[in-house]
C-alpha cells in the first residue's frame, strides 16, 4: 500500500473525509486501476452524503476487482441503507458464492436472513 493511500485511509477512519477526498482522488487520477482507492473514495463520499456518486466508485473498485468479497458487500450495503433491497439481494448472493466460508460471507448470510 503507498504512503498516500495509508494517509487517505486513515483520514476516512477518522472521520476527515474532505481531505480524505482529495487523497483518493488524486490516487484515482494517477492509477485508475486501484481498486482499493476507488473502494475508499466510495466511502468518503457516502459519509458526506453522496450516495449515488458513491455507487459509482463501488462499482468502479467492483470492475476492477471483482472477487473482492468486502468491495461487493459494502456496495450491497449501500443499496441495503437506501432500501434498495432487491439490488442489494443479488450482491449479497454474489459474496457467498465467492467463498461462502469467509467473514463476508457470514455477514452476508445474515444480511439475507432480514429478507
Amino acid at each position: 500500500m503507498s504512503e498516500l493511500l495509508q494517509r487517505a485511509n486513515e483520514q476516512r477512519i477518522n472521520g476527515e473525509y474532505e481531505q480524505a477526498q482529495a487523497l483518493y482522488e488524486q490516487i484515482v487520477a494517477e492509477e485508475t486501476d486501484n481498486a482499493e482507492a476507488w473502494w475508499g473514495l466510495a466511502h468518503t463520499v457516502m459519509n458526506q452524503g453522496e450516495f449515488e456518486l458513491a455507487g459509482e466508485h463501488f462499482q468502479q473498485a467492483i470492475q476492477l476487482a471483482p472477487d473482492h468479497q468486502r468491495f461487493i458487500y459494502d456496495f450491497a450495503m449501500l443499496h441495503t441503507m437506501l432500501g434498495q433491497y432487491e439490488e442489494a439481494r443479488p450482491l449479497f448472493e454474489q459474496v457467498i458464492r465467492i467463498d461462502p466460508v469467509a467473514a463476508e460471507a457470514a455477514e452476508a448470510k445474515k444480511q439475507l436472513s432480514y429478507y
